[in-house]
């Protein structure tokens, strides 16, 4: 099945520090079957904007999370929330796509909120409804980043008009 909607949203030099303040923007909006992939090399925030997100998601739902663990070794966290569980992945060690499916994980996607790190292994060609968040480097300044945002599929309309009206993108194609 192929989708029909894709629109991108791009960042140029926000402070780390000002990207909690987009994480709780998807907090806000994420909902049961929501798929987030993020993509960037070592270092560029992947797991610190998935921890944004998740303590974003507990201050909203007046929830106390004492960490939020990166699943680099476990490969999975798994967080409790009223409206929905939130799994954050990291896929930095498995090799293919037929590994995911022996360990269940794309079974996940279908209930919950999920957050995935090194998404690359996946054939997003599979999924009609995603968002690909990517995270680089700012050239100029050490404590900013890059971000573009790729939203594919529909039902994304609330989050990114909430995006948009918080100053920080440009939409590229909307």
């Amino acid at each position: 099945m192929l989708t029909d909607i894709t629109r991108n949203l791009e960042i140029f030099s926000i402070k780390k520090n000002d990207l909690s303040i987009i994480a709780s923007i998807f907090a806000k909006y994420l909902k049961k079957k929501d798929l987030i992939l993020l993509s960037g090399k070592v270092g560029s925030g992947k797991t610190e904007f998935s921890r944004l997100i998740i303590k974003a998601k507990a201050k909203k739902e007046k929830l106390y999370i004492e960490e939020v663990s990166s699943p680099t070794f476990s490969l999975i966290q798994t967080y409790e929330f009223r409206d929905s569980n939130v799994s954050h992945i990291d896929l930095y060690r498995i090799e293919s796509e037929a590994e995911l499916f022996e360990l269940g994980m794309p079974d996940l996607f279908d209930t919950q909120i999920t957050l995935v790190e090194w998404p690359e292994i996946l054939e997003t060609k599979n999924y009609v409804r995603y968002v690909k968040f990517n995270i680089r480097e700012n050239k100029k300044f050490e404590d900013h980043r890059d971000i573009e945002i790729k939203f594919v599929g529909r039902g994304w309309d609330d989050l990114l008009a909430s995006l948009l009206k918080s100053e920080y993108f440009k939409s590229g194609n909307i």
